[in-house]
């Protein structure tokens, strides 16, 4: 995978460079709060603004705004107005202000000619990723559906998914979820044997081409289904047989799934054949290992972390 990383002294100038660049879409007297506002697709991103207090944020210019939709509230859960309260107030303002880049974003930014993956610092610090290619603007893998909409102010994506910032590391991010308790025992049982695994998920390894990765996460469910039922089983396993089968989940650099390639990809694992396989059938992308009857589906795709980007599964990928 091509991936284009730039220091951050470099991607500070790349975000107040861009505002000097010259687009060749006029900017229309309409400010960002303006298109918010009279787009009905819009009505909960302008809900949580208001309860965030972060309308005068809006006011800014040179402001770019990747705006989620109503739908992509939704499928977080987020529903109606009220039930953006379950958030706390600074969460909630972290969570809008990872949407804002306090300079000016679109397709036409040089910087973002055939990009993969380039990092930009979002107005809350953490960094968005964003890639042009043929087949679409995206930003952390999802794909934007309505970019360039440039506006007195600044400029407007729409985008389909709701972009959830970065708290910590990889492992940390794993073991914050309910689902993936057995994953957690396991990765603790075999820190002894492969620190330098367990390094790559936490992000504190030191070889720089490791410094991001790609794991691909079973769920609890999975390894029941693969024998490993309790805690008990994971401490009862060969550390070596954990060890060989967690790094074949593990893969070097970030990987967002629209940027899944149908074919092999090589992973951590030290074994000869320690490649996967990925399918892109119509469904969504699938993941196969050698020893699976089956491809596992990816249950929930792109998850972020600081320095990994995490697909959920329901199958442990056999090598």
């Amino acid at each position: 995978m091509k991936r284009f990383i730039l220091p951050l002294l470099v991607l500070l100038t790349l975000i107040t460079g861009c505002q000097k660049t010259a687009d060749p879409i006029d900017a229309q007297p309409k400010t960002v709060s303006d298109v918010l506002t009279e787009t009905a697709s819009f009505s909960l991103l302008k809900a949580a603004i208001q309860q965030a207090g972060l309308n005068d944020a809006l006011k800014a210019t040179n402001l770019t705004i990747f705006a989620p939709t109503d739908d992509a509230f939704k499928a977080k859960g987020y529903t109606t107005p009220e039930s953006l309260q379950a958030l706390s107030a600074d969460a909630l303002r972290n969570l809008l202000r990872y949407h804002l880049v306090n300079g000016i974003v679109t397709t036409k930014t040089p910087e973002l000619a055939a990009a993969s993956n380039l990092p930009v610092e979002a107005s809350n610090t953490s960094v968005l990723y964003l890639t042009n290619s043929s087949t679409g603007f995206f930003v952390n893998g999802g794909k934007i559906t309505k970019a360039d909409q440039v506006v007195a102010n600044g400029v407007v994506h729409t985008i389909g998914s709701l972009l959830l910032p970065p708290s910590s590391d990889g492992l940390t991010t794993l073991k914050a979820r309910a689902d993936l308790g057995l994953l957690a025992a396991a990765i603790t049982r075999i820190s002894v044997m492969r620190p330098d695994l367990v390094a790559i998920l936490n992000g504190t390894t030191p070889n720089a081409a490791y410094k991001n990765s790609t794991f691909f996460a079973p769920t609890d469910a999975a390894f029941v289904a693969a024998g490993y039922r309790t805690l008990a089983d994971i401490n009862a396993a060969s550390a070596t047989t954990l060890a060989n089968l967690l790094s074949y989940h593990v893969v070097p650099g970030r990987i967002f799934s629209s940027q899944l390639q149908a074919g092999q990809v090589t992973t951590f694992s030290t074994a000869a054949n320690n490649k996967l396989t990925i399918a892109l059938p119509s469904s969504g992308p699938t993941v196969k290992g050698n020893s699976n009857a089956t491809p596992a589906t990816i249950k929930e795709a792109d998850v972020a972390s600081k320095n990994a980007t995490i697909h959920i599964i329901d199958q442990v990928l056999q090598p």
